[in-house]
């Protein structure tokens, strides 16, 4: 079972988190996708993380589960919450891992609090997701999703709270839209139930947080990636649909310290899911 916490910020916002694995281990503060939540540290596993000795704490981010909406925010805001954060749990230094629409929170991170990290790593990562010779690489459904960001956020709205009311049926009806690294990866271990949890404890505040969350993605990023000089992890699978590995390549050439491993056989989920040992090696050495 996870522990959970919550911190009062300057502004008043209340910052609520997650905590897994070992009280011991190396802290790491987990960045959740888009839509996601505090509790996607699930998908992996309690015994998972203490047996690799990680200490996992992952915060909701504003408007999603049960943090505090932040009007205007945008990824350069995040630092701050996580300074605050970490100094709250009296970490120093401590590594930072995000994971698909969480990608970006961990580069602003890497370029703004660089002195604070241990390690920076990034699995399954959204960039920018409306740059049109690059949307003809996602299927269908996630072009329109991303197209509806940025010209009809209202849209954007009642599809994730038709999305949030709908998770939870049968995962067979997934087979046909989801690459099957991924498929497979969903249902082992009981992981599609704990996946259909984390995204309605998304919306637990309703759509507008995590509305606001992806519509970052479709607009010029609050962060220069140029600014980046620690090493930047960045694990991503080939088979990916909801973040074509072109995207990546083209993302990190503006971010010189990048390092890329490239999964043949995983997908967008399948690579968290599969290659965490990996993963966690990078948190480690740093």
């Amino acid at each position: 079972m996870a522990i959970e916490g919550n911190v009062v910020l300057a502004d008043g916002r209340n910052i609520s988190f997650a905590e897994y694995g070992s009280p011991d281990g190396h802290p790491v503060l987990y960045f959740h996708g888009a839509p996601s939540s505090r509790l996607e540290p699930l998908l992996i596993g309690d015994d998972v993380f203490v047996r690799l000795g990680l200490r996992i704490i992952a915060p909701d981010r504003p408007g999603m589960g049960r943090s505090n909406f932040q009007p205007h925010r945008g990824f350069s805001d995040w630092p701050g919450d996580v300074t605050a954060l970490a100094d709250s749990l009296g970490l120093h230094k401590f590594s930072i891992l995000g994971n698909s629409g969480g990608g970006v929170y961990v580069a602003a991170c890497a370029a703004r609090i660089p002195e604070r990290l241990h390690s920076a790593v990034i699995v399954s990562g959204a960039w920018r997701m409306d740059q049109s010779h690059l949307l003809t690489h996602l299927p269908l459904v996630m072009r329109m999703t991303w197209l509806l960001a940025k010209h009809a956020p209202a849209l954007l709205r009642l599809l994730l709270k038709n999305m949030s009311a709908s998770v939870g049926s049968d995962l067979a009806q997934m087979k046909d839209i989801l690459p099957q690294s991924d498929y497979d990866a969903l249902e082992r271990h009981g992981r599609y139930e704990a996946f259909s949890y984390v995204l309605r404890e998304a919306m637990r505040q309703g759509s507008k947080g995590p509305a606001w969350d992806m519509r970052l993605y479709v607009h010029p990023l609050d962060v220069r990636l140029q600014d980046i000089r620690m090493p930047l992890h960045v694990f991503h699978g080939e088979k990916d649909s909801n973040v074509p590995i072109a995207m990546v390549r083209e993302a990190l050439t503006d971010i010189p310290s990048a390092r890329l491993t490239a999964y043949q056989h995983e997908a967008h989920l399948s690579t968290l899911c599969n290659r965490f040992d990996d993963i966690a090696k990078a948190l480690l050495k740093g």
